[in-house]
């Protein structure tokens, strides 16, 4: 979270240079959800730029920047887009910006496909409208659009089952990472 300074966090034995990025791996582990903080730096561009998360959500691999608020840090937001643009892979990858706490509506942008596509559903996209959602037996979760989960339940281990408790799962990952307290150092009192 570059730009912005926010109170670094100890957390599953990671220190993040924000609360805010605390926050959301603390909501991916409660989603079972893995994930790597700052996993390797890329130059998009000629521009250098280090990716906050590589997030491996259900329906495959995100590159995800925190930041407070969409205003939070513009220098940061173009880096994110110059390589969101450039990310590896990008036929089966996407890159999505959150913003603030975890939440169930919460504001994001997900970038996917490849502009050299022909396909127009894999071709290169933006949207501002996919939401954090569960497949239909609540197992796994992604970032998709509300009411829509394309996942391929038999690979992935997930019994075509509806029902289930994703819905439950969700709002209970948001409340233990906006109310998670977090160390300034390992070993130290949370704060």
């Amino acid at each position: 979270m570059t730009g912005s300074r926010g109170l670094p966090a100890f957390h599953a034995g990671v220190l993040f240079r924000s609360r805010t990025e605390a926050r959301w791996a603390v909501f991916f582990d409660h989603l079972g959800i893995k994930w790597d903080y700052e996993p390797q730096g890329f130059v998009s561009a000629g521009i250098p730029y280090l990716p906050d998360f590589t997030v491996y959500a259900a329906l495959g691999t995100l590159w995800v920047e925190i930041k407070a608020n969409w205003q939070a840090d513009p220098e940061g937001v173009a880096k994110w887009r110059a390589f969101a643009d450039r990310r590896p892979n990008p036929a089966a990858t996407r890159a999505a910006l959150l913003t603030g706490h975890p939440s169930l509506d919460g504001n994001y942008l997900v970038i996917g496909g490849d502009e050299d596509g022909f396909n127009p559903v894999t071709g290169g996209w933006d949207d501002d409208t996919q939401q954090w959602r569960p497949c239909p037996s609540g197992q796994h979760f992604d970032l998709i659009y509300p009411g829509l989960f394309h996942a391929k339940f038999a690979e992935d281990g997930c019994e075509e089952l509806f029902g289930g408790d994703g819905d439950a799962r969700l709002r209970d990952a948001v409340a233990a990472a906006n109310s998670a307290r977090f160390r300034r150092q390992p070993g130290g009192t949370a704060a």
